[in-house]
C-alpha cells in the first residue's frame, strides 16, 4: 500500500512540476521582451520626446553613411531637411556604404545626444567625429588637411529645428523593397 501511495505521489509531483516550467518561460519571455514599436517618421518629428528611451523602428532614406568611422548614418523621412542620427555601438559592425540612397527600416532606442556630441559617441578624439579636414590626394594615398569640415549632413543636423538633440542607438536594419 505504501509503495502505491509513494508512486502515485511521485507521478503527481512530476506532472505538476512539468506544468509550472511552461508558465515560467512565458512570463520570462514577456518580461524580457523589448519589441520595437513601428513609428512613422512624421510622428517622430511631431513629438520626439514621446519616444525617448523607447525601442522603435522607423523607415527612412539613408542620406549619409559615415566613411570615417562607419558607425553612424543619417536617415530622412518625407522632409529631406530633417535627419535622424543613428549610432552603432562598439559591438556592432560598421554600416555598409552600399546603404547610401536606400530605403531602410532601422530599429533602435531613441536617446539624447550626449553632451560631448557625435564625436564623443563615436569613440573618437576631438573633431574626428565631425570629419575635420579635407581629403587631399598624395602619391601614397589620401591625407587629411586640417581646417575644414566636410560633413554637410552633420552640419545640417545641428541646425535643424527638430531631432537635432536626439539619436538612435542602433539594433538592426532591413532594406525596404
Amino acid at each position: 500500500m505504501f509503495k502505491k501511495v509513494f508512486l502515485f505521489s511521485s507521478i503527481v509531483l512530476i506532472l505538476a512540476s512539468c506544468g509550472n516550467t511552461g508558465k515560467k518561460e512565458v512570463s520570462s519571455v514577456a518580461e524580457g521582451s523589448s519589441e520595437a514599436v513601428k513609428v512613422e517618421f512624421a510622428s517622430l518629428i511631431s513629438d520626439p520626446a514621446a519616444y525617448l528611451g523607447k525601442t522603435i523602428s522607423v523607415e527612412g532614406k539613408v542620406v549619409h553613411v559615415c566613411m570615417h568611422s562607419g558607425k553612424k548614418l543619417f536617415i530622412t523621412g518625407e522632409n529631406p531637411d530633417v535627419r535622424l542620427y543613428i549610432q552603432a555601438g562598439e559591438e556592432m559592425p560598421k554600416f555598409p556604404t552600399e546603404l547610401l540612397g536606400s530605403e531602410i527600416v532601422v530599429e533602435g532606442t531613441i536617446t539624447k545626444v550626449p553632451a560631448g556630441g557625435m564625436e564623443m559617441e563615436s569613440g573618437m578624439g576631438s573633431g574626428e567625429g565631425m570629419h575635420e579636414g579635407i581629403a587631399k590626394q598624395t602619391g601614397e594615398g589620401v591625407a587629411m588637411v586640417a581646417g575644414t569640415d566636410t560633413c554637410e549632413t552633420e552640419k545640417a543636423l545641428a541646425t535643424q529645428p527638430v531631432l537635432s538633440d536626439l539619436m538612435m542607438i542602433y539594433n538592426k536594419h532591413t532594406l525596404v523593397k
